[in-house]
């Protein structure tokens, strides 16, 4: 069993003690919204994209996290800003797997995470429970840590489950699987030379309004002769999909593509992902072409519309999505259970899910 690391009770962090509740529901006495985390302990470069708040180790593998999402972001945002975009819950959950691994397992900073698979699902009362208010909203998830793998000492690897709440009310779930690289090992993974590579530069994008946008600098698809089928636009100059420098397509940039084909497949109605699977199978390069195809699934309903969506570079699949989508007009009810696959390609496909780094499957690191 992994010892916990604890933050420096003298820091800007320190850990939550026992006294009186301040309203959070924790009853602790420490306020889980009060001020952001460190942006080391989530890797980003910009401390306006780091969402969470707060931390507290309630057991040698669960975990009491706040966090805080604007009234209104800059680009996870949807059409007529009724709702808080329910990307945010994946970016969410990928922060906390990374707070968690490097606060709640002692991972160093410029150790490296490999993201294999990251799904979320509104619960509950659905969209609804995202509304937007008057304040940002102040959120807790509860999250349990699961197939910890320690190898000297040093996490290996773990999966997330977390359990969203909003003002005690519970608005989602998410899950995540995280490995982790030492600077040497993600070296070698990745090779001396990835960063004399030179991106592409992105091509035209797709009308805006035909993927749930406003501005062009927000879509990441350009069009093909294929209807179904676009060009990846991967802008590293982007200040919230590429918030530092990369040497690969980030995770969310992949989230963010399969959802705007899911869009540009119901247009001209606009709809929501209210559950979203992404299992991630090798690195997709910043210097060649990287394609998004998108089929829609059969439905149970006319309302709810599963969408699977692929990523191929150099012929072979290097990411894939499965959302639901539902019309952003009217009351969505969320999934009974969340996510129903938390999930690997090869899981998606139907086939045991293959542990691991093994042969040349080269997950995508977060």
């Amino acid at each position: 069993m992994p010892s916990i690391v604890e933050p420096d009770p003298h820091g800007p962090y320190a850990h939550p003690g026992p006294g009186p509740g301040t309203g959070t529901g924790t009853g602790t006495g420490y306020d889980f919204h009060d001020r952001t985390v460190s942006r080391h302990l989530v890797h980003r470069a910009s401390v306006s994209e780091v969402f969470l708040t707060g931390w507290q180790a309630t057991g040698p593998y669960d975990f009491l996290l706040g966090a805080q999402w604007p009234r209104l972001h800059g680009f996870y945002r949807l059409p007529g800003d009724r709702y808080h975009d329910p990307v945010l819950m994946a970016e969410t959950v990928r922060q906390a797997g990374l707070l968690i691994g490097h606060a709640g397992f002692g991972v160093p900073r410029g150790h490296h995470f490999v993201m294999e698979d990251l799904s979320y699902a509104l619960a509950g009362p659905g969209l609804p429970g995202l509304a937007v208010g008057t304040e940002p909203a102040s959120l807790m998830l509860a999250v349990g840590c699961e197939d910890v793998r320690m190898r000297h000492g040093r996490l290996v690897s773990l999966r997330v489950h977390a359990d969203i709440t909003r003002d005690g009310r519970p608005i989602g779930r998410g899950s995540g699987q995280l490995r982790v690289l030492s600077p040497a090992s993600y070296d070698r993974l990745r090779g001396a030379g990835r960063h004399t590579v030179t991106p592409l530069l992105p091509p035209a994008p797709t009308a805006p309004e035909l993927v749930g946008r406003a501005q062009p600098a927000d879509v990441v698809l350009s069009p093909t002769l294929r209807p179904d089928t676009w060009v990846l636009r991967a802008d590293a100059a982007h200040p919230v999909l590429f918030d530092h420098a990369l040497d690969h397509v980030p995770g969310m940039l992949v989230l963010e593509a399969a959802r705007q084909a899911a869009q540009r497949l119901r247009h001209p109605e606009p709809v929501v992902p209210v559950e979203l699977v992404t299992a991630f199978d090798h690195y997709i390069e910043l210097d060649r072409p990287c394609f998004v195809r998108a089929v829609p699934e059969p439905a149970a309903d006319g309302r709810r519309l599963p969408v699977r969506v692929q990523l191929l570079q150099d012929g072979r699949t290097a990411a894939e999505c499965r959302l639901l989508t539902e019309p952003l007009g009217g009351p969505v009810d969320g999934p009974a259970e969340g996510p129903a696959v938390p999930a690997r390609r090869d899981a998606l496909d139907g086939r045991p899910a293959a542990p691991g780094l093994a042969g040349s499957r080269l997950p995508l690191a977060s």
